[in-house]
């Protein structure tokens, strides 16, 4: 029975809303409305009958902020990150006072009712609040051992990241993009050869600014050992008091973990640091020259009053491109795509006075391009298995050595052995990667009225950006050892040898045990009863289990603290190994659409027909689209691990694939900016 409740549970952590191991940005070169605002601009540009040489030049200082942080969240991390905030005061019903100075915590379930109806009780923490967020807008991520009563089902499982089975934390984000860009536009017209052909440069230099503003919470350090052979070799203390790994020797925290500044660090293995995918605790900031972008039109029907065009356009990739370091990397430009597209912009005075000191008219800018495929670095997940790149991987090989597996009448070798060695996932499932993107768009509609010099406009901007198509490059060497890599789970991963007195000696045998079936959240053991009469150090969740025997036929054991005696520990008779088909590589490219309204006044002196200066001043605010699940997609042969938001569960066979999902990955913003410049004829 508890084994199908540990089922369950695990069925509850992995049906989690999609998430994106990159958050792909709009480009800030790729912005219709801060190009066509401004009657010094718009007016200047696009003139008919002018049968000479003519042009504009402009600059645009903007800075962009982003908003609605919990849309980062749940790209980022999906159901895992809850929008609940837990370390904002809360009343207690049970002691009547206030928790101000504290983190406080409701527990998923009334723990005392205290006569005060149904309120849960409030239990706050001793270790002062999230210090750099902990508002409504930030989102939480929970962290909780293997030991911890009551832990969350979305809880990410501490023993991952070299902590102690007891510890608990709460993580606080609230992720923001900032940029500062200069940006510089060019128009010439090219009526001396062709009416109604011109040429346009932009090329907008950028300073973005990239913050997770992550902070944690620790509600418990946790003081539990590492039992021996959960991750070592070796075997300390006496009975009852065996262990493994003192708590001093795992890592203080979650944060020192996932920002890649510690692990475990003890003689008989290799618990590598993450080196790809960190979180940063502090922001990071990239300066570059972004797209470099080039426009050919042709105003093919030109009037004084109206003016309709067509243009060919390309992008050079000028900025940066992803390197996986960082879950949250800047990123200036479009990601290094080469892009080719074309446009069409029109505009008609719709209104004129007879002095024509005053005019309204209606603008209209589309452009579509497509963005050619790029070699960009990225960290991915396995299929169906969401944050799965923050799994513990252990190293298995041949030759088998001092194993056996089965029934005591049966016994045979396992087809390959744990060898000490254990690697973040992130690390194995990073690779050079070609990205491209079908196309994108960006329309915009704008309303000008000008009086005398004056001007102000109001408009719309749409962008979209079709679903990203990702290809794993067949660079020479592989970057990945297939059948090599297995999940550890919560499985223990060395058997002992028993005394001649019967008890647990400290001579180890490495296990082939596996735990393809664990999750972000939970491994398969159900720690600490275990199942099946088995306790949790046995092994009770691991593939293809059967009992550990060494080579001359003797029973392998482990120590079980509950039992406080020793019992046979469980192997994998043929461990399941991380095939490249089970790593979520073409399915995990992400959409985007916004929303867009701005508005501009503008000034422009035109006592000089020569020369024209102008200067204006302006603001947008762009509402992103998000979506956590798309729900497209079922696959019939996942039966634990279905998961609707995910295109790939665990494939049935080589790079099995039902069906193509795609999230809507999109940022909300609002910027301001100041354009200037001068037309010339």
């Amino acid at each position: 029975m508890k084994r199908y409740i540990s089922i369950i549970l695990l069925i509850s952590c992995t049906t989690a809303v999609s998430v994106t191991p990159y958050y792909n940005a709009r480009s800030q070169s790729f912005n219709g409305a801060r190009e066509i605002v401004g009657a010094g601009w718009n007016s200047q540009i696009n003139i008919c009958d002018m049968d000479q040489w003519y042009g504009n030049f402009a600059i645009t200082s903007e800075y962009t902020q982003s908003f609605k942080p919990e849309n980062i969240c749940q790209c980022l991390f999906g159901s895992f990150a809850s929008c609940y905030n837990p370390c904002r005061p809360c009343y207690d019903p049970c002691k009547l006072s206030c928790c101000q100075d504290s983190c406080c915590f409701l527990y998923e379930q009334p723990q005392e009712l205290c006569g005060q109806g149904h309120m849960p009780y409030c239990s706050c923490c001793t270790m002062p609040c999230c210090d750099s967020c902990c508002d409504d807008s930030c989102c939480f991520l929970k962290v909780s051992g293997s030991h911890v009563e009551n832990r969350g089902r979305q809880d990410l499982l501490a023993d991952y990241f070299g902590l102690p089975t007891d510890y608990k934390s709460i993580v606080c984000f609230k992720p923001e993009i900032s940029n500062l860009l200069v940006e510089c536009n060019f128009y010439l017209g090219l009526d001396e050869w062709v009416p109604g052909l011109y040429l346009k440069f932009r090329a907008p230099i950028v300073h973005t600014r990239w913050d997770l503003n992550m902070a944690e919470c620790i509600q418990d350090d946790g003081v539990n050992n590492h039992l021996p052979g959960y991750f070592n070799s070796t075997l300390y203390g006496m009975d009852p008091n065996y262990y493994g790994i003192q708590r001093m020797h795992l890592v203080p925290s979650f944060t020192a973990f996932i920002t890649g500044c510690s692990f475990i660090n003890v003689p008989d293995i290799r618990f590598l640091p993450l080196h790809f995918a960190k979180m940063n605790c502090t922001d990071l900031t990239k300066t570059a020259l972004a797209d470099l972008r080039m426009e050919l039109g042709w105003n093919f029907a030109c009037d004084r009053h109206y003016s309709i065009g067509l243009n060919l356009q390309a992008a050079g990739p000028t900025g940066n491109r992803p390197e996986g370091f960082y879950l949250f990397e800047p990123i200036v430009g479009n990601g290094k795509h080469w892009e080719v597209g074309g446009g069409l912009q029109a505009f008609y005075d719709f209104y004129v006075s007879e002095d024509e000191c005053n005019c309204a008219s209606i603008y209209f800018d589309a452009n579509i391009t497509h963005l050619f495929k790029t070699k960009q670095v990225r960290t991915f997940d396995l299929c169906g298995r969401p944050l799965s790149r923050y799994m513990i991987a252990g190293k298995f090989a041949k030759p088998v050595q001092d194993l056996q597996a089965g029934p005591d009448t049966a016994l045979a070798i396992p087809s390959k052995q744990f060898l000490g060695i254990y690697e973040p996932l992130a690390n194995l499932t990073t690779f050079s990667v070609d990205v491209g993107i079908s196309a994108q768009a960006d329309i915009t509609l704008m309303l000008q009225y000008m009086h005398s010099n004056f001007s102000l406009g109001i408009g719309y901007n749409f962008w979209g950006r079709t679903c990203e198509d990702i290809e794993f490059r067949c660079d020479c060497p592989c970057q990945f050892e297939s059948d090599t890599w297995g999940l550890k789970g919560d499985a223990f991963m060395y058997g002992f040898k028993h005394n001649f007195d019967g008890t647990i000696s400290t001579t180890a045998v490495a296990l082939s045990a596996t735990q393809s079936r664990a999750a972000i959240c939970k491994g398969t053991n159900n720690p600490p009863d275990g199942f099946d009469n088995l306790g949790w150090p046995q092994n009770p969740g691991v593939d293809h289990r059967q009992p550990a025997w060494d080579k001359n036929g003797k029973e392998l054991v482990v120590f079980d603290p509950v039992q406080s005696s020793t019992a046979q520990v469980y192997t994998s008779l043929d461990p399941i190994l991380i095939d490249l088909c089970d790593i979520n590589i073409g399915r995990s490219g992400t959409k985007g659409l916004s929303h867009k309204f701005f508005a501009h006044i503008d000034y422009k002196w035109g006592e000089c027909e020569c020369w024209v200066p102008y200067i204006g001043i302006g603001g947008e605010v762009e509402f992103g689209h998000n979506d956590g699940c798309c729900n497209e997609c079922y696959d019939p042969c996942c039966t634990l691990y279905d998961d609707p938001c995910s295109t790939c569960c665990i494939p049935c066979g080589p790079c099995y694939e039902t069906c193509r999902c795609c999230s809507y990955c999109s940022l909300s913003q609002w910027g301001v900016w100041l354009k200037g410049g001068i037309a010339f004829h």
